[in-house]
């Protein structure tokens, strides 16, 4: 069982790398350069990836970006094949994660919290 999780981990590594190399050096659309990678969650199978990602650009709303990236999938794909020698390469799921924007929300919201509760005393 732990070599399972071994080989899944490591496998989940090798595509976070080579899609993050394939976005910095071989994507030309410019909205998505300014996307990292930051996590990467296989099936126990290997057959589909969950790539959870955040980006720089607040301009670009994030449905746009996983269309875009969804589009992209099968130029991701080629790439895990190429690099990779697996039987079989994972389907791609593009998650644009918001948490540190969520988590600044949240924040500014303590912060005016603790502000307010200040001036009442």
């Amino acid at each position: 069982m732990a070599n399972e999780y071994s080989t899944t981990n490591r496998l989940e590594t090798k595509i976070q790398r080579i899609i993050s190399q394939v976005i910095l050096h071989k994507i030309k659309d410019k909205r998505l350069q300014r996307i990292s990678i930051d996590e990467i969650r296989l099936s126990r199978d290997l057959s589909f990836a969950k790539i959870f990602c955040s980006t720089l650009d607040t301009d670009e709303p994030f449905e746009t970006l996983e269309k875009l990236l969804a589009k992209a999938s099968g130029f991701f794909k080629t790439e895990i094949s190429k690099s990779l020698s697996i039987k079989k390469v994972p389907n791609l799921l593009f998650i644009i994660d918001n948490h540190e924007e969520y988590a600044n929300k949240i924040n500014l919201l303590i912060d005016k919290v603790v502000k307010d509760d200040k001036n009442s005393k």
